[in-house]
């Protein structure tokens, strides 16, 4: 599994879980779902800007990927 994707998993599963949360507390006014949606983006933005999937690779590991695929 990617980078990329792994990280989109924990956001999606991250926002759902605090949607059901909300819903299950019967959350109606403006400012819970104001809270709501903070709590559900705020952490799955942070994690996907900051989240790292390591250093770029080196000029010599693209010419050896582009190697192999001929």
């Amino acid at each position: 599994m990617t980078f990329h994707s792994r990280s989109h998993w924990i956001s999606a599963a991250w926002v759902s879980l605090t949607l059901l949360v909300a819903l299950a507390t019967e959350a109606s006014s403006v400012g819970s779902w104001i809270l709501v949606t903070t709590i559900g983006i705020v952490p799955p933005a942070i994690l996907l800007r900051l989240w790292s999937d390591g250093p770029p690779p080196t000029i010599a590991e693209v010419l050896y990927a582009t190697e192999i695929r001929r």
